[in-house]
This record gives structure tokens, C-alpha cells and sequence, in this order.
């Protein structure tokens, strides 16, 4: 099974990726809802380093029990279905199979993370009886332990990194296949990041990842003075700038120019489109014929107006732009056109 995914930082326009590859006839959109469970914390790559690279008697089963949790808050609810939006049943069932296809054995048994997930309370709700017995009647049998949590089963596995590997392919294939027509191309938004894309690479028999930036300025005014959404950092310029190159730090040593990845600003997608849409088809293995819906999810006439947003929007202070500029030379796009020509 093929696959097609933008990477991203937050807030850099990579939708437009997932919109343009809609648009060619072998190409199935599971649209702009975001699959990060091969990414996430407790998804498939912690995963892997719980199984495969630092098996433990403990944190192995836990591992497996902390995506669980991740598979059923995805499963969503009735006021978010998340992705049983778009895979129904599938999302849980398929996972709950993978879990189990993990999973060497399993026994009635407990550890303290199996209390601690739920919350301080409970743990101490459970661990109070057996306080109290081993200051009263249990005194002298200090090694005596009340057993609080007889229904909890311990998960035990330790795959090879090939049969994990193995698993993990078939899991994401049948995932996916079970929505998405044999031939077509799983057009999938976020399901890998931008850092350590070879890592998450060996998840996928055939995969394709475009990594999108975007001129600081315009992250940063959209942020700060129309989203104001929280998720990047707006209460000072200093900070924003610190997280921006905290962020893209791995591209320093990180090659973006491979087979299976390419790098795309934003803006070219809209000031050089038809280069870079050319450049894209051919990375990818698409004829310009392919394109059978052009400018109808992606319109660069229409996402110019999210461009040099600084220019356009009042009461942006220039001493802030300023500062990017100074701070974030490198990540500046150098190729605008005259703002007379955007506003047009």
C-alpha cells in the first residue's frame, strides 16, 4: 500500500499539501483530520522502544496498555468522533488486534503504574487497607502485600525488532486498506513529523513525506493577532523566536531531499505553483494528466491572502517584525513579489 503525508511545525500551512494531492485521480483523501499515532507519546514509536530497544519486565505491558488508552481517546465520543469519523470501527478493532498480535502472553497481575494511571486518589484509596494491615495484624510479616487489584491483567511481549516491524506495516496497511480503495493512494494528513524521519520511515512498506515550513512572520502574526489559539509561543517575540529554531534545530543535519522525503515552503506553493506542483508530481511519480481537479482544494489566488500577513494586518508592531528578522534571517522567504501585486 502507497502513502502520501505532510510533516509540519504547527501552524505552517501544510493542509495545502494534503488539499493539492487531493485533487490527482489516484489519490484517496482521508482529508485534514490529523493521524498522529504513529507519532504521538505512547503511539507506535514509544512502542517500538518499550518492545524492541529497552524491553522491561514492566514498562513492556504498560507500553502496550498506555496505547490502548491512545487507540480508545481516538476512537473519540458522541461530541468528537475523531477518527472513527473517517475509519468507523475499524480504528478500534484493527487496533485492539495489533495489541493482541503484540502481546507474547498475559496474567491476572498488577504493578504500580497500573495504580498510577489512575490518578492519586485511587492509588491511595487502594493503598490504604493495606496500610493499616501492616501496622495492625500484619506487623510481623512485613513482606505481605493485600492484593486491591485482583481484575487487572499484566500484558507481556517482547517482539524482535523484524516481527515488530512486521506487525506494525500489516497493522497500518489493514488500517487504512479497510477505507481506501486497492488502487488508490493514501493521501494521510501528520501521520509522521518532521524530526527523525527515517525512525518512522520503517513503519511504511511505500510512503512519501512533504515537509512544510513558512516565513516566521507570518506564523508568528497569525498567531499572535488572529488565532490566538495558545499552541505557539505569542506572549513575547523573544520566546517565539527560541521555539522556531527550537524547532527546526534537526534540519542542521536532517536530509530533507530523498527519495520518500522533500522539503516545500509554503509560499512556493503559491508565488511559484505551477514549478513547484511540477516538482512534486515528478518527486512523487504523477503525470501533469493526473491532475484532474487543479485549484479546487488548492487555490494559490485565494491562500495568498494568508501570506506577508505583516503588511496586511494593522497594528502588527514593526519593531516585532524587526526582531524576526534579525533572529530568523534563515527561515525568511526571499522570493515575495510586491505587496501591490498580492493584494491585488
Amino acid at each position: 500500500m502507497k502513502f502520501i503525508t505532510c510533516a509540519s511545525y504547527y501552524g505552517v500551512g501544510s493542509s495545502a499539501i494534503t488539499d493539492l494531492f487531493s485533487e490527482y485521480a489516484q489519490v484517496f483523501d482521508f482529508t485534514n483530520e490529523e493521524f498522529r499515532f504513529v507519532q504521538d507519546p505512547d503511539g507506535i514509536s514509544d512502542l517500538e522502544y518499550n518492545l524492541v530497544e529497552n524491553f522491561n519486565r514492566h514498562n513492556s505491558g504498560h507500553a502496550l496498555k498506555r496505547f490502548r488508552k491512545l487507540v480508545d481517546f481516538y476512537n473519540g465520543n458522541f461530541f468528537a468522533l475523531k477518527h472513527r469519523k473517517i475509519l468507523g470501527e475499524h480504528w478500534r478493532n484493527i487496533s485492539y488486534k495489533y495489541i493482541e498480535s503484540l502481546t507474547d502472553f498475559k496474567f491476572h497481575g498488577y504493578w504500580m503504574y497500573d495504580l498510577y494511571d489512575q490518578g492519586a486518589f485511587y492509588y491511595f484509596r487502594k493503598r490504604i487497607l493495606n496500610k493499616i494491615l501492616k501496622l495492625t495484624i500484619w506487623r510481623t510479616q512485613p513482606e505481605r502485600q493485600l492484593n486491591t487489584m485482583k481484575d487487572i491483567i499484566t500484558l507481556c511481549s517482547a517482539p524482535t525488532e523484524e516481527k515488530f516491524l512486521n506487525l506494525t506495516k500489516a497493522y497500518i496497511e489493514e488500517l487504512f486498506g479497510s477505507v481506501c480503495p486497492k488502487d488508490k493512494i493514501a493521501m494521510v494528513d501528520q501521520i509522521l513529523p518532521p524530526t527523525n524521519i527515517k525512525r518512522y520511515l520503517r513503519y511504511f512498506n511505500d510512503i512519501k513525506v512533504v515537509v512544510v515550513d513558512r516565513d516566521p512572520r507570518d506564523v508568528w502574526v497569525l498567531e499572535k493577532y488572529v488565532w490566538k489559539d495558545g499552541v505557539i509561543p505569542h506572549e513575547d517575540v523573544e520566546t517565539f523566536c527560541k521555539w522556531f529554531r527550537y524547532t527546526r534545530k534537526h534540519r542542521k543535519t536532517d536530509n530533507l531531499h530523498t527519495a520518500a522525503i522533500t522539503f516545500v515552503q509554503f509560499e512556493d506553493l503559491i508565488f511559484h505553483y505551477d514549478e513547484t506542483v511540477s516538482r512534486l508530481e515528478k518527486w512523487v511519480g504523477f503525470a501533469s494528466s493526473d491532475h484532474i481537479f487543479p485549484r479546487t482544494r488548492l487555490n494559490p489566488n485565494k491562500s495568498v491572502k494568508n501570506t506577508q500577513t505583516w503588511l496586511r494586518i494593522s497594528g502588527v508592531p514593526r519593531e516585532e517584525i524587526i526582531y524576526i528578522e534579525n533572529e530568523l534571517a534563515e527561515y525568511l522567504y526571499a522570493d515575495f513579489p510586491e505587496i501591490n501585486e498580492i493584494i491585488k
